[in-house]
This record gives C-alpha cells, structure tokens and sequence, in this order.
C-alpha cells in the first residue's frame, strides 16, 4: 500500500500489546478488519515527524513551542467541561512522551486524559497514541477508552485518523477531508467496523478567545463535520476548535464545551 512506507519510518521494535478488562459488546453488524499491515505497521497520510523531538520540531525551527499541538513530554493542560448530561467537571491531558503503539511496531507519543465526571460519580481516562505529519496534521493511531479503572475499549484507524493541526495553513480558509477505516475493540469481547468520514477546515486566524486561563489574540478556529453516507453534516456532529501557537488547544464547542484553565507547555 503507497502509506505503509511512510510508516515503516518510524517503526520501532517491541513487543505486542492488547488491551484487557470490561466493556460493552458491539451494537452493530459489521465485525471491521485489521487497521494493522502484517509486519505491524500502521499507514499513515503523510511523513512523520520523528516522535522524539516532541512534535513541532524541524531542523530549522529554535526550541520555542511555535505549534498549535504540543506534544512535548510533560506538558499538562486542565479544561473546565460543561456537558448537558454530565454537568460541570475538569479534564486533565498530559503528555507521557514516546512509546510504542499497542499491538504495532511503531512508536507514537502517548497522551493520557483524566475526567472527574463528579455529577456522575465516575472517572473517565483516555490513552492517545499520537503522531505530527510533515504536512501539519496531527493523527492519532490508537486510542483506548478506561471508565473507572476498568478498560472499555479500543479504536485504531486505517489510515491514522486526524487528531489535529500542529501549523496555521499558508492560506484561510482551509479545508481537509479524513476517511478512513475504524475498528473498535471490546475488552468485553467483539469487534465493530465503520467507515466515518470527517470534513476539516481551517475558517479564521489571529482570532482573539477569551478563556479561565487568559485571552488569546492569535487563535485559529477549527471546525470539524462529520459526514453521514450522503456526505451531509451529522446532526449534533459538528466541532469547533481554538488552538493557538505554542499553547494547543484553549477552547472547543460542540457536543459540550471546553475552555482551558491552566497549563504548563514543556520545551522540547
């Protein structure tokens, strides 16, 4: 396939890995495929950046975090959620840097997610195997899904799926298309495949946000669709995102609302 060579550049050796615990089983038809190439890689729609420079990093940038997507170890944001089910609680990301991707033998940076759900009474965690593209694009490999200690499920994609932007577009407005394959595994047994397609577009720059962490004047907004099979926006799919350079992400709005509270962005 034209994306595996691409891959193969940053394949690391190691053993495989699978996720294990509760979960629910599938609800639909379709029990998906491999989202993994036979010598363990994973495709990829562009070149890596080599995942231990932290991301936003090429040769001929200084040790300023310029990218609108950190991925530097270390780095921790803490988001303020207001979810019309879930009610108000925080969210913590933080980077844990370099390793390999479950069940492949290539390396991604990990980036763990906490939420006290508190109204619910539940913590919800998230694991993010992560890559930034040469393109500007940010993909993510793998994702696992963890409800109270418990492992729930795992999503990988064919080829890596969008994540996010790590640098403002040349010109505005700005637009990507993301289709690929999804598997999703249940720890409690049973996969499920879908084929989602999301349309990306970059509609302003040096646009200025207002958050609990402070006021961003050179924000970028973001806004991402998903599509149904007649290529129309899903009804309650639509996202919008404010990342701003050598921050990430300080707001996103949709399904529920994110503003950044505080964060702390490592060098590389």
């Amino acid at each position: 396939m034209k994306f595996r060579k691409l891959a193969v550049l940053f394949a690391a050796c190691g053993a495989l890995a699978a996720c294990g615990g509760g979960g629910s089983l599938p609800t639909g038809n379709d029990p998906g495929s491999s989202t993994t190439n036979p010598d363990g890689t994973v495709d990829l729609p562009g070149n890596p950046v080599d995942p231990n420079t932290g991301g936003g990093t090429k040769p001929d940038q200084q040790a300023e975090v310029t990218t609108l997507w950190p991925l530097t170890t270390g780095s921790t944001w803490t988001y303020r959620i207001t979810d019309p089910a879930d009610g108000v609680f925080n969210k913590v990301v933080t980077v844990q840097g370099p390793e390999t991707v479950p069940g492949t033998t290539m390396t991604a940076v990990k980036v763990h997610s906490q939420q006290d759900r508190t109204q619910a009474g539940t913590v919800y965690e998230e694991n993010s195997w992560q890559l930034e593209l040469t393109t500007g694009v940010v993909v993510r490999l793998r994702e696992e899904d963890i409800l109270d200690g418990v492992a729930s499920k795992a999503t990988t994609w064919s080829p890596a799926m969008m994540k996010s932007l790590s640098t403002t577009p040349a010109s505005v407005p700005w637009e990507h298309q993301d289709k690929v394959r999804e598997l999703i595994t249940y720890s409690a047994g049973g996969t499920e495949g879908k084929d989602p397609t999301y349309v990306w577009k970059v509609l302003e720059k040096d646009v200025t946000v207002t958050t609990p962490a402070g006021t961003f004047t050179n924000a970028i907004k973001v806004q991402r669709d998903k599509l149904n099979k007649n290529g129309e926006v899903k009804e309650e799919k639509q996202r919008l995102y404010w990342l701003v350079p050598g921050v990430g992400k300080v707001r996103e709005e949709g399904e529920r609302t994110e503003e950044l509270v505080s964060y702390d962005v490592k060098k590389p």
